[in-house]
């Protein structure tokens, strides 16, 4: 294969440009922005991520970035403990780290003249012998496969099989970055807190800072104004235990975005172009599984793009081994955010009473089944 041409410049679309070029394969990702830069706060890297990262030689730079995670907790709105679920010791560790920070490590693995910025894509012919990409300012690049990165409302996508709306899942999630020194959060010690028809989540991103995340249910239409942000979660978090009210006040810039999805796809490949993260299998981000998806994502294309009869095959091939597991993660998100965003107080009462009962360990084996995965 002479080249693969990768349409999004996201931490799917560069990873697969660093798994590719790993394989010795070209691979020229195109980005419509003028720069590089990942929408968002911060994330989980599991293990099933953090072993990619390590596969592409990249980990240890991501760890002096990062937060660890040895514990995630469930807790009610006063701070009580429902659960505490320990993660286990596997061959790489569990992260907590910035989107840029990790977007930033990717880059640093592809060649620099293969990546070009201001590329708008708009449309691409196919034939037997390669795939002609047209963008926007009239340029055109020819490759041999194309890889459609470019997230949950592709362009990529909508050419092969159609227009696809994302389906809005009822609530909406705000995420922020904030420095932090008290004592309330333990270091390694993740987690979520449950209210009614809220939750919060604080993940320790290393050197004295942490991401966080809230979520509410709220109709569709009803995005607030970027000014109002911090008062209006300052306002619904009240009550809740610290430091949540001290994170949303220390954060400079708030993110507002609506928790969308998609009905998985009967295909993602049509020929030599596919189809990769959230372009693919977007999920809710219940699990902190999406990006972990995209790295797993990378490396399993390049793996069959390397080893493969044919690029056809090859690409086929990448999506019959990621079907299954994207399914399950996309499902099971589904299922952990509608669960999560009970209101009804007599419910909630009951999930966080039928939590605190269980056992963890039943929790850290199922969890044990979707970490051990090895791209």
């Amino acid at each position: 294969m002479r080249s693969v041409g990768i349409i999004g410049g996201g931490i799917g679309g560069v990873a697969a440009a660093a798994a590719l070029h790993k394989v010795g394969v070209p691979a020229t990702v195109y980005e419509q922005a003028q720069r590089l830069e990942e929408v968002g706060a911060g994330m989980m890297l599991w293990p099933n991520a953090t072993r990619v990262l390590k596969c592409l030689g990249l980990l240890d730079n991501v760890v002096s970035r990062s937060g660890r995670n040895t514990h995630f907790l469930v807790r009610a709105s006063c701070g009580k403990i429902l659960m505490n679920i320990a993660l286990g010791n596997f061959d790489v560790p569990a992260l907590c780290t910035r989107r840029s920070d990790l977007l930033a490590t990717l880059v640093s693995a592809v060649p620099h003249e293969r990546v070009r910025l201001g590329q708008k894509f708009t449309h691409l012919e196919q034939s037997t012998s390669g795939i002609r990409v047209h963008f926007a300012d009239g340029g055109v690049a020819e490759h041999d496969a194309v890889i459609g990165a470019d997230g949950i409302r592709s362009r990529v996508r909508a050419q092969l099989f159609g227009i696809s709306d994302p389906i809005y899942r009822g609530y909406t999630i705000w995420r922020g970055v904030a420095a932090y020194s008290g004592r309330a959060v333990r270091r390694g010690y993740n987690g979520e807190t449950w209210g009614h028809g809220s939750r919060f989540g604080i993940l320790d991103i290393g050197h004295a800072m942490f991401t966080w995340y809230a979520t509410a249910n709220v109709p569709k239409q009803d995005a607030r104004v970027p000014s109002e942000r911090k008062e209006d979660l300052l306002q619904g978090f009240h009550g809740w235990h610290e430091p949540i009210l001290a994170l949303i006040e220390s954060t400079e810039v708030i993110l507002e975005n609506g928790a969308y999805d998609l009905a998985p796809l009967a295909h993602w490949t049509a020929g030599r172009v596919t189809l990769l993260g959230d372009a693919a299998h977007p999920c809710t981000p219940n699990l902190g599984q999406g990006g972990c998806m995209a790295l797993e994502d990378a490396m399993v294309l390049a793996k069959c793009v390397s080893n493969g009869r044919s690029i056809e095959a090859a690409l086929r091939r990448y999506e019959s081994l990621r079907r299954s597991r994207t399914g399950h993660i996309q499902n099971r998100s589904l299922v952990m955010g509608h669960i999560g965003q009970w209101e009804n107080r007599a419910i909630v009462a009951g999930r966080h009473a039928v939590t605190s009962l269980l056992p963890a360990a039943l929790f850290e084996h199922n969890l044990r089944r979707v970490y051990s995965y090895e791209a």
